[in-house]
């Protein structure tokens, strides 16, 4: 079983929920820049939450499915299409032999998600498959994927050939769809924590990075986010040796404009950090493109660690609903 890519879409890669414990080796966790919506993508198609699947940016994939196959959709809002007629993301269906997905463009939000029952199984590398594209390793042969690539299908679970008949047999009467429910319009706000340099900073810094509206640049990628908006400074100059740095860090190099750094991080850092993002606010920073509005929120970390908790809990009801919607599919089989 494979899929080929008629076109690739926009910086479209393999990508799971990333590859653990390799950092003290300078190896990335890297994996999906937005994992709620992967997940959701997965369960929708019976998958498990870290089965690899293609994840694109602004722009999807046309797909050729070269066997019957169930998948979903999820992430940004697209028009996409099977076969030329209106499909929609947050809801399985079935694509049979010789049909062609066609993505299209982003709506709202940056990046989306394909799986397809039995996920994408190209090689694993250290225990994943997200690609590592720095170090050509992982994914589909260690890069971005490119048209007229072939990616290998794994075998679908007995549930997912469950669902596969359901969907055949139902699939024009199903109505329903699952979205996380979210918004990219206006200034987001994003919460932070405060970083243990926090009180190096400048006071009017302080200020103005609470205040102030900053806007994500067109350097932007996996790697981080350079923002344009007012300067941050430290009170006075230092040596700072290159510290461990994470998914979230904000830091801050010479010109004073703030640095996030995103999924594909590089493993230690010598900028001051002023602040690290959420947990919980990463997913929709994710999503958002260059030229959106961004504004700085501090809480404290026992206020982040009960929001992780909340989210969780919605992604457990979320995953409860899902389940029980697939259910009702597979149970009319006989």
């Amino acid at each position: 079983m494979a899929l080929t890519l008629i076109r690739a879409g926009f910086a479209s890669a393999v990508q799971d929920l990333g590859r653990h414990g390799y950092q003290k080796y300078g190896i990335i966790v890297g994996g999906v820049m937005d994992p709620p919506a992967a997940k959701l993508a997965n369960w929708l198609v019976g998958n498990p939450d870290g089965s690899a699947m293609i994840e694109y940016s602004f722009l999807g994939p046309s797909v050729l499915f070269e066997e019957d196959t169930v998948f979903a959709l999820s992430g940004a809002d697209c028009r996409p299409e099977l076969d030329g007629k209106a499909i929609i993301c947050g809801r399985p269906y079935v694509a049979h032999e010789g049909e062609i997905l066609s993505v299209g463009g982003m709506i709202s939000g940056s990046r989306g998600y394909l799986a397809v029952a039995g996920g994408i199984a190209t090689p694993e590398w250290l225990g994943s498959r997200s690609t590592y594209e720095r170090a050509g390793q992982g994914g589909f042969k260690g890069r971005l994927l490119k048209d007229h690539d072939r990616l290998p299908v794994g075998r679908r679970s007995g549930t997912s050939a469950k669902l596969m008949n359901g969907l055949a047999n139902t699939n024009s009467a199903v109505s329903w769809f699952f979205s996380l429910r979210r918004s990219y319009r206006g200034v987001k706000r994003i919460r932070v924590i405060p970083d243990e340099l926090w009180n190096k900073f400048t006071e009017s810094s302080r200020r103005l990075f609470q205040s102030a509206v900053y806007t994500i640049t067109t350097s932007a990628d996996r790697m981080g986010y350079r923002l344009d908006g007012p300067e941050v400074s430290l009170g006075e100059p230092f040596e700072l040796y290159s510290e461990a740095v994470t998914n979230g860090s904000i830091q801050v190099p010479r010109s004073g404009h703030p640095i996030i750094l995103m999924t594909d991080h590089q493993s230690t850092g010598g900028y001051p950090r002023i602040a690290q993002v959420a947990t919980v606010d990463l997913p929709i920073l994710a999503q958002l493109p260059p030229d959106s509005r961004i504004r700085f929120s501090l809480i404290s970390v026992d206020k982040a660690e009960n929001l992780l908790i909340q989210q969780e809990k919605q992604l457990l009801r979320l995953r409860k609903s899902v389940t029980r919607k697939l259910k009702s599919l597979t149970d009319a089989v006989i």
